[in-house]
């Protein structure tokens, strides 16, 4: 997820951001008997694709997503004790003039619950327990969706 944290004045980079013509990135459902021939296909031609009716609950992305937006919320100080990642943790950082241009915040996580981080630790001490509780249905709810893939 990425939450624009200020906004940021392109001055007279305009002319020197390129034009993209958007290409349609391909959709797998999973309830299709076709799916995994679809899966193949998307790979050898685009490198990746968009997965719908994985069984991942609406309720839980959004309850993730709130989370993750009181996180990016905290004082900066507090988030910076989550950080720097290495490889986990809080980080932010200005991307452009090459493609977008502002300032992007991240968290990255362990997605394994027996492992611990010190920077993962550090983000669950700034937020509430539901956050961590969030982070470990979701991930347990994707792995079943890798998986399936």
């Amino acid at each position: 997820m990425v939450v624009l944290s200020q906004h940021v004045a392109l001055d007279n980079h305009l002319s020197v951001i390129p034009t993209y013509k958007p290409v349609p990135v391909p959709v797998v459902d999973l309830t299709d008997p076709e799916a995994k021939t679809l899966i193949v296909k998307a790979c050898e031609e685009f490198g990746f694709f968009k997965v719908v009716n994985h069984g991942v609950r609406p309720d839980l992305m959004t309850r993730l997503e709130q989370e993750a937006v009181g996180f990016f919320a905290l004082p900066q100080s507090l988030k910076n004790q989550a950080g720097p990642p290495e490889p986990y943790g809080y980080g932010s950082k200005r991307i452009g003039p090459n493609g977008d241009v502002g300032w992007i915040e991240y968290i990255l996580l362990n997605a394994n619950p027996q492992l611990t981080s010190p920077k993962t630790s550090a983000i669950f001490r700034q937020t509430p327990q539901i956050f961590r509780e969030a982070v470990e249905e979701y991930m347990k709810e994707v792995k079943k969706v890798t998986c399936k893939v």
